[in-house]
């Protein structure tokens, strides 16, 4: 699984986000998760993807940051897993 994070002005997150449905459905790209992080003056938006490709081309078209790739923690790790290094976010919506 991997992370994309991509930084929207508040003042057009309706309308990118909009545009976004409509790239992933045109794509055929089904992201796990979404999540969204409010700053003073734009929004970022976490974008889990269960392919690398989808997560590239994710990236490429909404000037988003790859973060890295997801793995589930072991059962037996005393390590913080990268899924738990993301920052907390205000509003989450599963789309499992």
């Amino acid at each position: 699984m991997r992370s994309v994070r991509v930084r929207i002005c508040a003042t057009e997150f309706s309308a990118t986000m909009t545009e976004i449905g409509e790239w992933l459905d045109a794509n055929r790209h089904k992201p796990i998760r979404y999540k969204y992080d409010h700053t003073d003056d734009a929004v970022l938006v976490t974008v889990d993807f269960p392919e690398a490709v989808a997560a590239d081309a994710f990236a490429m078209r909404f000037d988003g940051v790859d973060r890295f790739p997801l793995q589930p923690a072991s059962l037996d790790s005393k390590r913080q897993s990268p899924t738990q290094a993301v920052l907390p976010s205000v509003n989450e919506r599963d789309t499992r």
